[in-house]
């Protein structure tokens, strides 16, 4: 009988996700054309990408930005989806500040306006994963993927993150694969994978 190849993944010596804390990577959710909730929206996507030295600095920036997306939910004339949209920066913005239970709180509000939300899924599964509540994360963040997340490669980043620390290599490899596949520009999941061997073995 001819031999199948089969790939084995096992884990480097650096553990996958180590320092998981603030790693579950969210979306954000676009709001336009109000000043508060647009304001609340670019603040969230900063959290992804931004970095500031001064940790008295970067608490004043992020609770400023908080108080832009409190003014947009009780001031600002928005539409359901805008307000469902604000609820899921705003919990961004408390996981930036590892706030995980608020943050999921916020996500919580967003699903109660639009249930069907998939950024809020995956926002609520990145919340878990960080409050190391892997099986919830994992179905959180799986729901939102098969509901049409406009950034699926961050959910895919995150359950890697997930199934690593639950000790199943091979499906943590398989995810950080396919969030580098969806956005082969970004180097976080290149970076994940970057801690795996893969061998070769021949299977009978």
């Amino acid at each position: 009988m001819n031999g199948i190849k089969a790939a084995i993944i096992a884990a480097a010596a650096t553990a996958v996700g180590l320092g998981l804390a603030g790693a579950a990577s969210a979306q954000a959710v676009q709001v336009v054309g109000d000043g508060f909730g647009e304001s609340c929206w670019r603040a969230a996507v900063a959290t992804t990408f931004m970095h500031i030295d001064s940790a008295k600095m970067d608490a004043r920036w992020k609770a400023d930005a908080i108080s832009a997306c409190d003014d947009a939910l009780k001031i600002s004339r928005l539409d359901r989806k805008d307000t469902a949209s604000t609820w899921v920066n705003r919990g961004i913005l408390e996981m930036s500040r590892e706030r995980y239970a608020n943050a999921r709180g916020n996500f919580k509000e967003a699903l109660k306006i639009i249930p069907n939300l998939p950024e809020a899924h995956v926002d609520i599964g990145s919340a878990l994963i960080n409050m190391q509540k892997f099986d919830e994360g994992i179905k959180e963040t799986e729901l939102g993927l098969s509901m049409g997340s406009k950034e699926p490669e961050r959910g895919y980043y995150n359950l890697g993150l997930a199934y690593g620390l639950l000790g199943n290599q091979q499906k943590a490899y398989e995810s950080f694969r396919r969030a580098s596949e969806l956005n082969p520009a970004w180097t976080d999941p290149k970076v994940e994978m970057a801690r795996f061997t893969v061998e070769k073995v021949e299977r009978k």
